[in-house]
């Protein structure tokens, strides 16, 4: 069943989806034979992802997020991964398309457009490998002066992963913001299979 969530900050909406994951969360072995507990459909809409970003309890600090997960976003070198996101968004397949820079000249082009928006899945590749995106379809969006990026997340690590994407997902809409000149506004990920894996319940149950 759908879980819809409007939280102030990216902190507010980790509490929350760990908190209801740990208490109403199914749980069942995933494709690698890991045990998840999980909610299908979550959608967590951000008012002000840019304030109190990173909780004290979450396992890697704010340093490791903006270097690690922001800089790799905007860094079309695959270096020596199967593939990286910053990859897929800024040079997309033989073609090298960088897709940011489309987002950017399209919405310069046409504030209100729809149509702002870059993929990482490629079937050409996809379903023949085992390494693949979790963060698939991005679009941005102008709402009133402001902003907004939504996300699509195929299968989200809620409890290791996800404050992570937010924190990164942050900075590229600030970039792609100011390559607009327009307001950063809001922040919405709907993860299809939002999961926690066994080996963090212990302490997920601590947040």
């Amino acid at each position: 069943m759908p879980t819809y969530l409007r939280v102030k900050t990216p902190v507010d909406g980790w509490i929350r989806i760990v908190r209801k994951i740990m208490s109403t969360g199914i749980t069942r072995q995933d494709e690698r034979n890991s045990d998840t507990r999980w909610l299908d459909n979550v959608m967590i809409h951000i008012m002000n992802p840019f304030d109190d970003r990173v909780s004290e309890i979450y396992p890697f600090s704010e340093k490791v997020l903006k270097e690690k997960y922001s800089t790799q976003l905007l860094n079309p070198d695959r270096l020596d991964f199967d593939y990286t996101y910053g990859e897929r968004l800024n040079a997309w397949g033989e073609e090298t398309i960088n897709q940011i820079d489309y987002v950017i000249s399209k919405l310069k082009s046409n504030p209100h457009t729809r149509r702002a928006v870059a993929t990482t899945w490629d079937p050409r590749k996809d379903i023949q490998v085992d390494e693949v995106p979790c963060l698939n379809h991005f679009v941005f969006m102008k709402r009133l002066d402001q902003l907004d990026i939504s996300v699509m997340i195929r299968s989200n690590d809620m409890y290791g992963a996800w404050p992570a994407n937010v924190y990164a997902l942050g900075d590229l809409l600030r970039y792609v913001s100011d390559g607009t000149n327009l307001m950063p506004g809001t922040i919405t990920t709907l993860s299809v299979n939002a999961h926690i894996y066994k080996h963090d319940w212990e302490s997920a149950n601590k947040v």
